[in-house]
């Protein structure tokens, strides 16, 4: 309902309005991570091939008339003091593809740092799901009980962070 209540409506829904955020809670945004490159940054094998076969077929003819000193076409036969012009692409993309290697996120830790850390995280989630049990446990009623049947100790919360650290 928007705008002024009627005579029969409540006062405190006078005015509502369309809720700013999510409903319900969501998990919290993940850690922006760059995008991974797109697969044809790694793809020479396809432009390797084109020149190996053209390099066969100039193998496998007869010399023939001498081609005009410009760009021969992309299927034409190689020759093998052209390879270098034409191998030029392929060593670019070579360049890019190990740029963007070395551009990704924690490229240089170790196996063993890696290790290292799921070890941690492994044992984290251990202690955590030994505290979500005892969570899940019923609790006997003990001397620190009072008669209401509500604990003197500190909060609840306060002995599960405790548990978690």
């Amino acid at each position: 309902m928007s705008g002024a209540p009627t005579p029969h409506a409540f006062v405190s829904t006078a005015t509502s309005f369309a809720p700013t955020g999510p409903v319900t809670p969501a998990l919290p945004p993940q850690p922006s991570t760059p995008g991974l490159p797109p697969p044809s940054t790694f793809d020479v094998l396809p432009d390797l091939h084109r020149i190996l076969s053209r390099l066969l077929i100039a193998s496998a003819q007869p010399p023939a008339v001498p081609q005009t000193p410009g760009q021969p076409p992309a299927d034409a036969p190689l020759e093998i003091d052209q390879v270098a012009s034409a191998t030029a692409e392929v060593k670019l993309k070579l360049q890019r593809a190990r740029k963007a290697v070395l551009d990704l996120p924690d490229i240089d830790r170790t196996c063993e740092d890696q290790e290292d850390e799921i070890e941690f995280l492994e044992a984290r989630i251990a202690k955590l799901k030994v505290s979500l049990q005892r969570l899940g446990q019923q609790r006997k009623p003990d001397a620190d009980a009072d008669a209401d049947g509500r604990h003197t100790s500190p909060d609840c919360m306060d002995a599960l962070y405790r548990l978690i650290e």
